[in-house]
Parts: C-alpha cells; structure tokens; sequence
C-alpha cells in the first residue's frame, strides 16, 4: 500500500470528524536557528529547551515543522534517545503526543519527543513516491533525523518512530524503505508490507482493535487506501524477518492477546485488542473513535520495548 497523495483531502475529512481532536496549545516560541556546527555523532551540546517549542527545517526548497518535547533538567551535553511520534490525519502534532502522553513518558525516562507535521492538508502523510522525490514526506523524514541528532543532541543510533493511522501507515513505509535509522518502529492502527523485500529485518511493535471501523482488523477500505487484514500484513513482516512461529503467547487481560516473535536479526510483538476501536490503548481524552481498552498502554509497552524504560 502506497498513501495516495489524491485521498489525503478525504483523510482529512473523514478522520478529523472521527478522530475527536483537541485544539492545539500555541508553542513556547518558534525557532529559526541555523543548522548547528557540532558534529552529528560524539560530544555535543545545545542551548536549555523545555517544554513544547516549533522549530523549522528546510528540506527540499520548503520550510518544514516540527514540535520538540524536552523534559526538565534533560543534559545539554550528553546524548539522548529520541521518539519520533507521528499524528494521524486529521490530527495535530501537539495533539498525538498529548493523546499518547509520550510527553510523560519522556519526564519519566528521559528522552526527547519529536512530533513532525505532514506535508499534505489535513494533516496527512504524503509517501506516494520514491524516497527521492523532492518534497516528499520520506525524504523530510530522512532529514529531520539528522537535524534531530546534529541540532537536539540526539542519540543517532537510539532513535525510535511509532504513530497512530495514517502515521502508522507513514512508520511502516519507512521500515519498508530500510534507509532509515531507528533503532525500532511502533504502530497503532495500520499496518502494511508492500515493496518491503529489500528492507532489512525490522523491530517493531504493532497494536490494532478487532472492533476498528477506520482501518477494520480484517482488511478493506480506509480514507487513505485499501489497507490489508492485520493477520496478513503481520506474517509477512515475519516471514521477511525470517521469524517462525510466534515464541511466545500471553492474554495479560480478557480483551488482550499477545504474541512475541524471537527472530535471527529482529524481535516483533504484536497485541490484539479484542473488542477495541481505532484508538491508541490505554489513551485517555480525543484522539480515537470506538471503545478503547484501559487494561494496557500502548506507550509503556513501546517504551519498553525500546530499551527507555530503565533510562528515566
């Protein structure tokens, strides 16, 4: 599946209505500052930020944003992983952190919280062309990894990108192109395998509701594609990851199955949440449509699959 460029309008439209977004608070300030002359590996340093600041990046001849979360007391000097979290369509950036409460996480473990925006009306993800192409959302995604590391102290090889629908949809599409360089993905709501065979093997964690009238369990019609039934896109990143049988089964909960794959060169969990909605689990406030389970939380559970629950 390729996010077409011609459906972000009706993303919009149908996903704003549906996904209950809250308005989004104004930022600190907006930021402007050059590129920085530190290098983008080793020693670093950067000015204090806290809070919710904008800054801008150039990429392609067109000014891009994006939302910066730093805790309190974080090192300016010392590197620190990064969560890259990507809005739905429909959704503000400010608004999929408050609704995944990734901006809590980063307080309690230490890390910095990177929220794009998408290039497309909406907003949306716009990946309906080759990573080459010049204003695409993957070629600004590629280089605001870089930025991130050179301008934020970012640690390039503990970075890590998760979203919700179309941002999900946008997370799979990186892990496809295999250019990318987290260190691990995490998706809520949409999930594919399309053209991904030349890409390497691929961590990630996967949650989706069998209730999901957005992006239904068993496939079919969304506002951003045909998107396939979970199970299928599911085996095939584990076939590709050369993974087997799942190596390990749990129901943490009545409404929760979860599966766990120990593969050669990757580690794969995916959750089913029997009776859930198009909503991020364990979420509270707008950003979902349909029941939404409170006996996990999807961002512990990332967190914790990317190795940052023990760095707070």
């Amino acid at each position: 599946m390729r996010i077409r460029s011609s459906l972000a309008v009706a993303a919009a439209v149908v996903l704003a209505a549906t996904l209950l977004v809250a308005c989004s608070s104004k930022p600190d300030r907006l930021d402007e500052s050059d590129e920085p002359s530190f290098a983008p590996t080793g020693p670093c340093e950067v000015q204090p930020e806290n809070g919710d600041v904008v800054h801008t990046l150039t990429v392609d001849g067109r000014e891009r944003q994006y939302r910066l979360f730093v805790p309190e007391d974080l090192p300016t000097d010392t590197r620190v992983p990064v969560v890259y979290v990507l809005h739905g369509s429909g959704q503000q950036p400010a608004d999929a952190v408050a609704y995944s409460a990734f901006d809590d996480a980063a307080k309690e473990h230490g890390f910095i919280v990177v929220a794009p925006l998408g290039r497309e009306a909406g907003p949306a993800w716009d990946v309906d062309s080759p990573q080459s192409r010049r204003g695409s959302d993957l070629s600004y995604m590629s280089a605001l990894t870089d930025a991130v590391v050179q301008r934020h102290c970012g640690d390039p090889e503990r970075q890590y990108a998760t979203g919700l629908s179309g941002g999900s949809a946008m997370v799979f599409e990186m892990a496809c192109a295999g250019t990318f360089p987290f260190a691990a993905y995490g998706g809520v709501a949409y999930i594919t395998f399309e053209g991904c065979d030349a890409a390497p093997p691929t961590n990630f964690i996967y949650f989706h509701g069998t209730f999901d009238e957005a992006v239904p369990y068993a496939g079919g019609r969304t506002p951003i594609g045909v998107a396939p039934p979970v199970t299928e896109a599911l085996q095939q990143w584990v076939t590709h990851d050369g993974c087997g049988e799942p190596t390990d089964y749990d129901e943490p909960a009545a409404d929760i199955q979860q599966f766990t794959w120990t593969c050669p060169e990757a580690s794969i969990e995916a959750f089913v949440v029997l009776g859930g909605g198009h909503t991020w689990p364990g979420a509270t406030g707008a950003g979902g449509v349909g029941p939404t389970t409170t006996s996990i939380q999807a961002t512990a559970e990332m967190v914790r699959f990317f190795g940052l629950a023990d760095d707070g």
